[in-house]
């Protein structure tokens, strides 16, 4: 049987998962609860507000809000107040939490070998262009109206 493009898609994300789970458990993170990534985008990126941290990792505030209170008690991060506005604080790393996000940086970095393992940069650039495609085909679509025009 012929596999579908978002069954291939999700079987791919599966086994990155899979891969990357047993290296975040030994460092001591959770992979399913986007730790790795929120420790990722602060360092690449520095201190910022819950909602900009929530919007770079791709996650709802309210997920954002629980996995932030998990990476401050592991002493990972910190909430600052935000000088440019009252009512949010500004994320940051502690110096743990630098050293953690670096070991999840080069986590990643070797995943993305392991990806691009065997594909010569031309292949590399049309996939890339390929799944930059499929992105903006769904980027904010609502399926239940899809579904119900045709």
């Amino acid at each position: 049987m012929k596999e579908n493009t978002r069954d291939m898609l999700f079987q791919l994300d599966m086994d990155r998962r899979k891969a990357m789970k047993p290296y975040f458990g030994e460092i001591g993170l959770t992979v399913g609860q986007g730790q790795p990534r929120v420790l990722n985008r602060l360092l690449k990126d520095g201190p910022m507000s819950q909602r900009e941290l929530a919007d770079r990792c791709w996650m709802d505030v309210t997920t954002m809000s629980r996995t932030l209170d998990r990476l401050e008690k592991a002493g990972l991060i910190l909430r600052e107040e935000n000088p440019d506005c009252r009512r949010s604080y500004r994320i940051v790393l502690t110096k743990d939490g630098r050293e953690m996000a670096e070991k999840v940086q080069k986590g990643f970095q070797e995943m993305n070998r392991l990806m691009e393992n065997g594909f010569s940069e031309e292949e590399l650039a049309l996939l890339k262009s390929f799944l930059s495609r499929i992105k903006d085909n769904i980027r904010d679509k609502d399926m239940s109206e899809i579904v119900k025009s045709t």
